[in-house]
């Protein structure tokens, strides 16, 4: 895709825990991204969090995406298995100068956070010679 390119942060992979609970796991959560001829869309697979638990950020060209998620196991006795825990959600995407980072809009439903990017018409310059 020529508007976004993406990069991604720290991965923690496997579904089984490693860590001690002192180390915070952070996750990099799934994205679907589609282009159409004016946007770009983003979906990003956020479970377990609210919208009050994300965070979207735009610095430069940079999109942030940033969230966590405590699950409170201390009220349930000992774990026979535990395949999930609570841990932090990260991921940054380089954006395209063809996209109008002022007018983004997001909304959250269900863990899913969609964000539209509208896009930019390409400056042309004539250049005399």
């Amino acid at each position: 895709m020529n508007t976004l390119a993406t990069k991604q942060n720290e991965t923690v992979e496997g579904s089984v825990p490693t860590q001690t609970k002192k180390e915070e796991r952070i996750y990099s959560p799934n994205v679907n991204i589609f282009e159409s001829k004016d946007n770009v869309t983003l979906f990003v697979e956020l479970p377990g969090l609210d919208q009050s638990s994300v965070e979207v950020s735009i610095e430069k060209d940079t999109l942030s995406i940033e969230g966590s998620y405590h699950f409170d196991e201390s009220n349930y006795g000992k774990a026979a298995l535990q395949e999930f825990r609570g841990g932090k959600y990260s991921r940054k995407f380089t954006l395209g100068k063809l996209v109008d980072v002022e007018n983004a809009q997001a909304k959250m439903k269900n863990g899913i956070l969609e964000l539209t990017l509208q896009k930019l018409e390409p400056k042309k310059t004539k250049i005399e010679i």
